[in-house]
């Protein structure tokens, strides 16, 4: 094997929806130490799926994968733990799970129990060493109100067992962003393609179970014609044939035909059934997303969300011409509020699903890009769970009671 020279300028370039594109000298070792034979301009996998690791081996562009970055900044807000002697500054929304901190002082960093960290269950020289240790920068100090300096370290990259890359020394990170790594000289970048702190680790590797050994990961499935065209032709197909069966049960005037599951019309029936299998699309999908699986995430968000807008506009606005108000009392009866009620947070879900959609398809100038992206996430899922649940109740009111 062969170790390269440190010398010249070496960068690393975050492609979009690709690899880590590494240029210049710099040292590359496998979990073990050992040196990785790299020459010139290289590509190191980032998509965790790739059968030639740590090289990318063009997986990425298969499985659909999605740099798509959750986080707005460039991580959290930083907390500080003060002590008589030194302050421990922690940032968990790059932290790698290491364990370099709790194993090696348990008296300072204390799993279980709040505050998790103790600046003084340790003497300042032995926290100062460990948090010099810490390979993603998530650990640093100050004495006094002032910062430490950066230290000289060997520039290189280095995969670890099952988890990122850790990268030292004069290595220039560049995207198209602008992200850069709250040290310089120390970070780690993810390599299992479920951080969602892109290009930087946030441990979710070790959440989803990330097995460097394997190529193609236990979640990741890649579907005839790869993932990326597959979602979009079969998720086109879907909308389509939704929007033509509406469309043409109108046409043939068998709006109020009776339906399918009951002694409801069809057209109720048909919205029931798709409103249920959206949601739990979309519920399918956030587990997907928790899993690391972000592009997969990303084409059901797609198409179930472009789906539910169909179904609004063709369904259920014209739906509430049976409830049209002359003046506010007429809200009393329950058949007419739950209604109502459905239409209103089904209104407010569509706009952030739409928007939620737009933003990770890059369609949104960044200027409108939401900053607190996972609450927002959260908050539309369960708007969808809560408008199902309205709508199963509005079809029970109208008929089946």
């Amino acid at each position: 094997m062969t170790t390269q020279m440190a010398t010249g300028k070496t960068t690393i370039e975050i492609s979009k929806d690709g690899p880590y594109i590494v240029t210049g000298a710099c040292r590359v070792l496998d979990a073990r130490g050992a040196a990785v034979p790299v020459r010139g301009r290289f590509a190191l996998c980032r998509c965790g799926n790739s059968s030639r690791k740590p090289f990318c081996d063009g997986t990425h562009a298969k499985i659909g994968f999605s740099g798509m970055r959750f986080a707005t900044g460039t991580s959290a807000v930083v907390e500080s733990y003060r002590g008589k002697r030194i302050t421990i500054h922690d940032d968990r929304a790059i932290c790698a799970h290491a364990g370099v901190c709790t194993d090696s002082l348990p008296g300072v960093f204390r799993l279980g129990k709040e505050p998790w960290i103790d600046a003084d269950g340790a003497a300042a020289e032995a926290i100062i060493a460990l948090v010099k240790r810490c390979p993603s920068g998530a650990l640093s100090y100050s004495i006094d109100g002032g910062s430490a300096d950066s230290e000289p370290r060997e520039r290189a990259i280095t995969g670890s067992r099952d988890g990122p890359f850790h990268v030292t020394g004069d290595v220039t990170l560049k995207s198209e962003d602008g992200i850069a790594p709250r040290f310089p000289d120390r970070y780690t970048l993810c390599r299992c393609g479920g951080s969602k702190n892109k290009p930087f680790c946030d441990g979710t590797h070790w959440a989803i179970g990330f097995d460097e050994s394997r190529g193609r990961q236990a979640s990741v499935v890649v579907p005839p014609l790869g993932l990326k065209r597959f979602s979009w032709i079969a998720g086109s197909l879907l909308i389509v044939a939704a929007a033509a069966a509406i469309l043409g049960i109108e046409a043939a005037g068998k709006w109020d035909a009776r339906g399918f599951l009951g002694k409801a019309p069809v057209i109720p029936d048909l919205n029931l059934t798709l409103e249920i299998l959206l949601v739990a699309g979309l519920t399918f999908g956030a587990w997907l997303a928790k899993r690391g699986n972000i592009g997969a995430h990303r084409y059901l968000q797609t198409v179930c969300v472009l789906l539910n807008t169909v179904l609004v506009a063709l369904i259920m606005a014209r739906g509430m011409e049976n409830v049209a108000l002359e003046r506010f009392t007429d809200l009393a009866p329950v058949h007419y509020w739950v209604p109502w009620l459905h239409a209103t947070v089904g209104t407010a879900t569509v706009a952030g699903g739409l928007w939620l959609v737009l933003q990770m398809n890059g369609l949104l100038p960044r200027w409108l890009h939401v900053r607190a992206w996972k609450p927002l996430m959260r908050a539309t899922l369960a708007g969808y769970w809560l408008v199902a649940l309205l709508g199963v109740t509005t079809y029970y009111l109208w008929f089946l009671r």
